[in-house]
């Protein structure tokens, strides 16, 4: 027994001795191996000895990819914060932060047509044939007129030729007309508009007026007007018939108008189309040459006796320049 445990001891120690220098390896590669992983530089070195191949396959596997190297600046720039961002980037920056705050800091200064004052506009007479203004002119404002049109068709260079006579023979006579630029008969006052009222007041003025039944009138005789100033004198043609329509329609007129605050048409207005017209108070001359024109007039429609006789499909709403159409119903 004791000579049996001493064997046993003795091989023990000798595995011992063995094993702590090759942990168990047995063969002399086995051992080389184990030193290589112990030592990793010593493995490079030995592979940059041992050829360009293995010195290429550990470049392979020590240098970063191409696309980590591409990914890397990119990734870097966006973690930055901006103050570590590089000089050029910093300045765009910085160039564009002050020249924001010195715009919203500075002033552009107005046109000098702003700077300038207005003028008054001052009416000359002279470019509007002598007439007056009956009320002042104020920027904002519309002169508005609401009227039947009548359109004279084929009567009218015959109509023209009749004007003619009448203003011949008031200037045998030392007084001067002027013809009227179109033919037409007033349903309204001259209104001041401001240009918001233009629009609302049309519209209702045409709910108003969209279900009158169309109608025909009939001129005859002259007759004198003149405004409530007493700057114009008119020559004008009478309404003989059609004057109850014209007067239920300015009695839905001066209703609409009423909603607006705008002035009523005249009381004791005559319907009549103005055909000639004088600067001033010239009534008492008219008066007194009123039996000449008369007698003009009547051999004019003596032999045009169709033309005093006008179809009313339409009125007519003027504001400015621009002239709004308000249909008639068709007769039933």
């Amino acid at each position: 027994m004791a000579t049996g445990g001493k064997g046993a001891l003795s091989l023990l120690q000798n595995y011992s001795s063995d094993s702590e220098g090759d942990s168990g390896y047995t063969s002399e590669d086995d051992k080389k191996r184990k030193q290589e992983f112990r030592n990793p530089h010593e493995r490079k070195r030995k592979k940059r000895r041992g050829g360009g191949e293995e010195e290429e396959e550990d470049m392979m596997v020590d240098t970063p990819s191409a696309s980590s190297r591409q990914s890397t600046p990119h990734n870097t720039l966006s973690s930055t914060p901006p103050q570590h961002l590089p000089h050029s980037t910093t300045a765009t920056t910085t160039t564009h932060i002050t020249s924001s705050s010195s715009r919203q800091g500075s002033t552009i200064p107005l046109p000098d047509e702003l700077l300038q004052e207005r003028e008054d506009h001052v009416d000359d007479p002279r470019q509007h044939q002598g007439r007056v203004r009956s009320f002042p002119h104020e920027r904002g404002n519309w002169a508005s007129l609401l009227y039947v049109p009548l359109h004279l068709g084929v009567y009218g260079a015959s109509f023209t030729s009749l004007l003619s006579s009448l203003v011949s023979t008031c200037r045998d006579n030392q007084l001067t007309l002027t013809p009227s630029a179109d033919l037409h008969i007033s349903l309204s006052q001259t209104l001041v508009l401001h240009l918001h009222l233009i629009h609302p007041l049309t519209q209702d003025l045409r709910a108003r007026l969209g279900g009158v039944t169309r109608f025909s009138l009939w001129l005859h005789g002259l007759g004198i007007y003149i405004n409530e100033e007493r700057t114009r004198t008119f020559l004008g043609l009478r309404v003989c018939h059609g004057r109850e329509e014209l007067h239920d329609i300015t009695a839905e007129v001066d209703k609409c108008l009423a909603e607006y605050r705008l002035p009523p048409f005249y009381k004791d207005g005559s319907y009549h189309a103005s055909i000639a017209w004088c600067v001033g108070d010239a009534t008492e001359d008219l008066r007194r040459l009123l039996p000449q024109l008369e007698n003009v007039c009547s051999q004019y429609f003596s032999i045009e006796s169709d033309m005093r006789t006008f179809d009313i499909p339409t009125l007519s709403f003027k504001t400015g320049n621009r002239t709004h159409s308000i249909p008639l119903a068709p007769s039933k």
